[in-house]
């Protein structure tokens, strides 16, 4: 009914008739446009991230290579972390997979964004001394990051320990960020995805039965 109004509608019919076709061709080309920016936006959010996850892997090599670190495989044969020992304790208590302990840690980034305000060394959580008690958790914990469950338990009372961790034995990738692995006291909003992280971790105690 509104085609046929438009060719009956007076003398101003053909001029109807033009802004009606006007509006649906300014109307689709509004749908194209708008698609070519999602798609564009789309490219640079890949390109984005791509360039992250390469500036992350990067980083990454130059730790493996250096002789100060030590390699540590993963149990899952997902990779390795690396560390170095900064202080030796003198605990004799194993820490198992069941183990509880109360830890001091600081995590930062190892590479740039400054789209982020990331540069490597931004500290991105920590727990020390000065803000007060010890960070206390379950090596079993399913919020655990694989890194730390596998450095921990080669780590005794009193170790102190710069432990890099790839994006893959992290919390910053896919499957982790959009779910609900990463405990409270990681400020998880604030990392993007396929960040490589290091990390100090300082054990003060391993819990006895019963114990924390």
């Amino acid at each position: 009914m509104k085609t046929i109004s438009i060719f009956i509608a007076s003398a101003y019919g053909k001029e109807i008739k033009k802004s009606v076709y006007g509006i649906k061709a300014w109307g689709f080309a509004g749908i194209l446009l708008a698609a070519a920016l999602v798609t564009s936006c789309k490219e640079d959010d890949n390109a984005s991230e791509e360039a992250w996850k390469f500036a992350n892997e990067q980083a990454f090599k130059s730790v493996a290579g250096n002789s100060e670190y030590v390699e540590l495989p993963s149990l899952s044969n997902n990779g390795s972390i690396y560390y170095k020992v900064l202080k030796k304790g003198e605990g004799i208590k194993p820490i198992y997979y069941t183990s509880r302990v109360q830890i001091y840690y600081k995590a930062w980034f190892v590479a740039a964004d400054p789209t982020k305000n990331i540069l490597p060394g931004t500290v991105a959580g920590q727990q020390l001394f000065d803000d007060g008690s010890p960070l206390t958790l379950s090596i079993n914990s399913t919020g655990l990051m694989e890194g730390w469950r596998l450095a921990l338990q080669y780590m005794v009372e009193g170790d102190k320990w710069e432990i890099w961790i790839p994006y893959v034995l992290c919390y910053y990738q896919p499957s982790y960020v959009s779910g609900t692995a990463v405990p409270s006291f990681i400020e998880s909003s604030s990392f993007p995805l396929y960040s490589t992280m290091a990390f100090e971790i300082e054990v003060m105690r391993v819990a006895g039965i019963d114990e924390f």
